[in-house]
């Protein structure tokens, strides 16, 4: 069924309707945390990228035109390029530190927590987590939207501007690839290979 809903909320708050937007932010605003939370570092960051996330799309709520069920695929794109500038702007941040401190970044205490979150995580899911590392980054971003954030292929192709057979495409080819990376070379291969 096709939820016109989020299209009429945002066609609404183009108009000026604050409780439209409200309305919609409400609706959505755990899916693009939950994004967010996957892909951030720090929890500031996390903050940043949902309440970018949300303006972006409040100043673009009347260009926004429906072409999946719901607005969700719309704003995982707006949150993909707000985390790429975020992530390019830290960067740029951190380069400037290091060049004028001319000394090697300090981890602070919370980046600490990150990569202490990263590490249990890495134990729990290691050979999946190096399955996806050794995908190229477009096939691990596919996998991601579709495994991690629940987008269908369509979902995805809005995500990524491509049609949804290149997306369908891309999510076939990097689920193949993940299941060659994570089976086990059987023994007897394995002493031919050596």
């Amino acid at each position: 069924m096709f939820d016109a809903a989020d299209a009429r909320l945002l066609e609404d708050t183009a108009g000026g309707d604050s409780d439209a937007f409200a309305i919609f932010f409400r609706r959505h605003v755990s899916s693009i945390t939950l994004y967010a939370l996957r892909r951030c570092r720090d929890p500031e960051d996390v903050g940043d990228l949902v309440a970018e996330t949300f303006l972006v799309a409040l100043q673009a709520a009347g260009r926004y035109i429906p072409e999946t069920e719901t607005a969700l695929p719309w704003l995982f794109g707006i949150a993909r390029r707000v985390l790429a500038k975020q992530r390019r702007r830290m960067a740029g941040a951190r380069r400037l530190l290091i060049k004028s401190s001319n000394s090697h970044l300090h981890f602070t205490a919370s980046e600490e927590d990150a990569v202490a979150s990263a590490i249990d995580a890495a134990r729990q899911r290691p050979a999946l987590e190096a399955g996806l590392a050794r995908l190229s980054t477009g096939e691990r971003e596919v996998i991601e939207l579709v495994a991690y954030d629940g987008l269908s292929p369509a979902e995805v192709a809005e995500v990524l501007k491509l049609s949804p057979n290149a997306a369908r495409l891309r999510l076939s080819r990097a689920r193949r690839h993940l299941r060659q990376i994570l089976e086990p070379i059987p023994e007897s291969e394995a002493h031919h290979a050596i």
